[in-house]
């Protein structure tokens, strides 16, 4: 038989798996827990918005919390609910203890489609020309950076546009004769980042009345720039970004406790530019919450009869279905109690959710939907119909 866990379990449209990627499946929050914190976040980002400051914030929390997941599902939630933020998510790299400031500013640079910042820019200049827009120079403190806004994004050629981009990102060696005259080989310094920035806030603000807002994942990587020449301007250059007000910043950081966050947070000057109320902990869920969770992404991925009601303006279109199959029936043998907990016995799904808080490393949502993922499979492998307290056992045994 040609076993396929989205047949075997009566999976709704649009879901083949209990492990949620957290970019295919961005728009999907379950808990009420985890909605909470997504929605005090969103509430920050939309009070701002209306005086297009732009928003500042250090996220961080345990390992595997599901901060990713958060990052993505905030990108889905600001376009889906018309935000005046433009997201762009950026993945900080493997970063050495010398890493040149560049390394991540180019890819807070190239998370910017090229053809966007091209429209934006073209457009900007036309406005320019005709009197209706001031010239980029008088938003942007170097001339240089202001040159190649104005010329290199607006060029027609689009990859004139890509060279402009890693020159504004700060790699080295890139040849910018194409626009004339003498410009800095490199940006390097602080003030040349944060130029950057207020131009690119400028465009987007005038343009599409938009501010940018780079979240910036596994922000942890910081901690291992440790040369104190290059940490310095590190932090000097920070402190730039975090001047700019026509910007968005959310630097999401894994870390236990507050004490754990890398140096660089823990600077004074960093704190009072992005506020101490606007540094938010991701708490781990207790065992309620680890519950809450589990049964409404149940009940959202399974035919389970009703969608949560918070989840119907989400899913496919097809997954509104509410009949449940009467094979899932048969199985539960029409027992209100079993449908609730299943693919679990009612009784492995309170032994589960026990198992999962009372670990360091196992009260997470991202092991939840794991263990999930590998008694659902090892009940398939079995030709068992639901998954039982000693598919449990046999799961955490081999964990250990």
């Amino acid at each position: 038989m040609d076993k396929k866990i989205q047949h075997w379990f009566f999976m709704r449209d649009g879901f083949d798996t209990f492990r949620l990627d957290p970019e295919r499946h961005s728009r999907y929050v379950f808990g009420e827990r985890d909605k909470h914190q997504r929605d005090r976040l969103l509430e920050a980002l939309e009070e701002n918005a209306y005086s297009r400051d732009g928003h500042k914030a250090v996220i961080y929390g345990d390992y595997g919390r599901g901060k990713t997941h958060m990052c993505r599902n905030l990108v889905y939630e600001i376009r889906r609910r018309g935000l005046h933020f433009e997201p762009i998510y950026v993945k900080c790299g493997g970063f050495k203890k010398k890493e040149p400031f560049y390394s991540l500013f180019r890819e807070m640079i190239f998370q910017h489609s090229s053809a966007r910042l091209q429209r934006v820019a073209v457009e900007y200049e036309r406005k320019a020309q005709n009197g209706e827009e001031a010239p980029l120079s008088d938003a942007v403190p170097s001339e240089d950076i202001a040159l190649v806004m104005s010329r290199g994004l607006a060029a027609p050629n689009p990859e004139a546009v890509k060279t402009s981009m890693r020159w504004l990102g700060g790699e080295p060696k890139i040849d910018l004769a194409m626009l004339g005259g003498s410009l800095k080989r490199q940006l390097v310094d602080p003030a040349d980042f944060g130029s950057v920035v207020k131009g690119l806030s400028h465009l987007f603000l005038s343009i599409e009345d938009r501010v940018p807002l780079y979240i910036i994942d596994e922000v942890e990587r910081f901690e291992n720039v440790v040369d104190p020449d290059t940490f310095f301007t590190w932090l000097a250059t920070i402190r730039e970004l975090t001047e700019v007000a026509g910007i968005g910043l959310l630097f999401i950081i894994g870390a236990k406790t507050r004490d754990r966050l890398p140096a660089l947070f823990a600077q004074e000057e960093i704190i009072r530019r992005i506020g101490m109320a606007n540094f938010v902990e991701l708490l781990n869920p207790g065992p309620d919450a680890i519950r809450s969770f589990i049964l409404e992404q149940l009940q959202t991925s399974i035919r389970k009869g009703p969608l949560p009601e918070v989840q119907r303006g989400i899913v496919d279109h097809g997954a509104l279905d509410e009949t449940i199959p009467s094979g899932l029936l048969e199985i539960t043998e029409s027992d209100p109690a079993r449908l609730d907990a299943y693919p679990f016995e009612p009784e492995a799904l309170d032994y589960f959710v026990q198992q999962l808080a009372t670990g360091e490393m196992t009260n997470k949502p991202s092991e939840a939907q794991l263990r999930i993922q590998r008694a659902a499979l090892r009940t398939m492998r079995l030709n068992r119909r639901t998954i039982d307290i000693e598919t449990i056992d046999a799961i955490v045994e081999e964990a250990f």
